[in-house]
């Protein structure tokens, strides 16, 4: 390993950054369906699943390729932290199911009971989730780079798209570059294979335009 490059994690700020944007906008876009409307209904409902999805296989990633790497490389005295971060997952984790669960019941119903239940669900998840990934940021990245290396930490992001369809690796990379700054497009190149962002990224900048506009089109509270 010491003859290897190490990681540059600072890509997944982008990622962490896309979600950010994305589940702080849930709740009111949500909000915004009009009660008895199957196909908006349908429409940001697949929207909230496709999301928990997203943000359920970035973490199972983390809890299997990143924590067993960093109790092993690291010193006794970040366990503590490693296990915050397992407890953090947990916690999100039933969060995720409980938003996935009434995403369902809403896009069946399309109610406004069981919308707006989607909404404060979506609401709740907020604050553990910005704590989570601000000290991920700030406490997490930082050993990555000093004990995975490159090799490693692009198996870590490469397992996280693959637990997605081709199509939807393409819209979350669309996902991602929409609001990112220049730095973070110049990261998220560096960290996919170059025949990946010279194909995917105008596949993937249409595919998340459309989505955008079919969200436009079912919810008032879109401004994505």
């Amino acid at each position: 390993m010491h003859n290897e490059k190490m990681a540059d994690s600072r890509d997944m700020i982008g990622a962490h950054d896309a979600m950010r944007r994305q589940f702080g906008a849930m709740p009111v876009l949500i909000a915004g369906v009009q009660a008895g409307d199957a196909e908006g209904t349908a429409v940001v409902a697949g929207h909230v699943l496709m999301m928990v999805d997203f943000l359920h296989a970035h973490h199972t990633s983390e809890d299997d390729h990143v924590w067993p790497r960093l109790r092993e490389r690291c010193p006794d005295d970040v366990a503590p932290l490693i296990e915050t971060m397992d407890r953090q997952h947990a916690f999100i984790d039933d969060e995720l199911k409980a938003l996935a669960a009434g995403g369902r019941r809403w896009r069946a119903s399309a109610d406004a009971g069981d919308r707006d239940a989607v909404a404060a669900v979506a609401e709740r998840l907020l604050p553990p989730l910005y704590e989570h990934l601000a000290l991920e940021e700030q406490r997490i990245l930082p050993l990555i780079d000093r004990h995975l290396t490159e090799r490693e930490w692009k198996a870590t992001v490469e397992a996280s798209f693959g637990k997605v369809t081709f199509v939807r690796r393409l819209l979350m990379l669309g996902m991602a570059l929409h609001g990112a700054s220049e730095e973070q497009a110049r990261l998220l190149r560096a960290a996919v294979p170059a025949v990946v962002w010279h194909a995917g990224r105008p596949l993937g900048t249409r595919l998340y335009r459309n989505h955008r506009e079919r969200l436009a089109a079912a919810s008032r509270g879109s401004d994505r």
